[in-house]
């Protein structure tokens, strides 16, 4: 979860920075917003990735462990 808010954090800030480029006309500082923004998501997938895994193996322990209750 903290990696899902960081990556948030990270995207939000980008997309400030490519603003502020895009109002100043700073186009370094624009394609680092975007850059940035690029970061979060991967952040963000990252983060549901993992948490996906970790579901995944939550239910093949309980499989499992029915498989062996019932002796199949």
């Amino acid at each position: 979860m903290a990696d899902d808010l960081t990556g948030k954090a990270t995207h939000l800030g980008g997309k400030l920075k490519e603003g502020l480029g895009d109002l100043l006309g700073d186009r370094e500082l624009k394609t680092e917003g975007r850059l940035e923004q690029a970061e979060g998501v991967a952040e963000q997938d990252a983060a549901r990735a993992e948490e996906a895994l970790q579901e995944a193996n939550l239910r093949k322990a309980a499989a499992q462990q029915a498989q062996r209750n019932t002796g199949v």
